[in-house]
């Protein structure tokens, strides 16, 4: 029987996590995904860029150590941020969040639609979402805003209630008056506050999560090489594992797919040392 394959997905903290729930959905079997969520240096959204492309590869280094067959990004920030030659430069296959769901929206989308984009500040001031978007003749208008305290809220677990709706008000008042048709989460945290965004902007404001359309195209890309055993994940994380654990069990997340939470040090990845406990 073919073992399972390797694939690594890495986001700044639990955000990621919105899209290996769409991976594992749309590839039950066959895959044991290696999850790393660099918690201890969360937000990277309004880090300077010279210091995320050193912790992205610092990522991609502790990938090579567990010899993965394929990268997918959870994270808009990291990928907004790295160049086309760098992701060409893995040896392996690299999934972008950003890619699949805008050429997706340019082509798909009815004429004359509306876009909002919210994000990171680094996300939002790179501003690959609307580069991507801007030129396709079914969009009419577009507008993008960063969201720089959503990550940090949803880190701390707060995803519904006063708090939450305060401070979603609070960014999205511009998003509202600009009543788009299409809003794009474009940080992989934002769909734990779903709830908020939608009571606040209302429902006639389609949500559009990348999750999804990068997970179709992992999807056909690994179709063929798997075997009929569950897929599972094993957690990689830089901070608190009890605290990474705890907001796992608020997730509902299966813990039969769990095959482990490590513990990553920070100084072993700056000496390109991988040593988890």
């Amino acid at each position: 029987m073919i073992g399972k394959v390797d694939i690594g997905i890495f986001d700044s903290g639990i955000g990621g996590i919105t899209v290996l729930r769409e991976l594992m959905k749309s590839v039950p079997t066959g895959v044991r995904f290696h999850y790393f969520g660099d918690t201890a240096r969360v937000p990277y959204g309004s880090k300077p860029p010279s210091e995320i492309k050193k912790y992205v590869h610092q990522v991609f280094d502790f990938f090579r150590s567990l010899s993965v067959e394929a990268i997918v990004t959870a994270c808009n920030t990291s990928d907004s941020i790295l160049s086309k030659e760098e992701k060409k430069s893995l040896e392996v296959p690299f999934f972008s969040i950003i890619d699949p769901v805008t050429e997706a929206l340019k082509n798909d989308l009815p004429i004359n639609s509306s876009v909002a984009i919210i994000g990171t500040r680094n996300t939002i001031k790179r501003s690959l979402y609307l580069k991507k978007l801007i030129g396709s003749d079914n969009i009419c208008r577009i507008s993008q805003k960063a969201c720089p305290l959503f990550v940090p809220l949803v880190e701390e677990g707060v995803w519904e209630g006063t708090l939450a709706e305060t401070i979603v008000r609070y960014y999205l008042r511009g998003i509202k008056r600009f009543a788009p048709d299409y809003l794009i989460l474009g940080c992989t945290h934002y769909p734990f506050l779903l709830k908020p965004i939608k009571t606040y902007l209302g429902e006639d404001v389609k949500v559009v999560d990348p999750a999804e359309y990068v997970a179709r195209e992992f999807k056909a890309w690994i179709e063929n090489q798997q075997n009929d055993v569950d897929s599972t994940v094993v957690f990689y994380v830089t901070g608190e594992v009890v605290s990474f654990t705890e907001s796992l069990k608020m997730m509902g997340f299966d813990n039969a797919k769990i095959d482990s939470v490590k513990h990553v040090d920070i100084s072993s990845l700056e000496e390109a040392l991988w040593q988890t406990r």
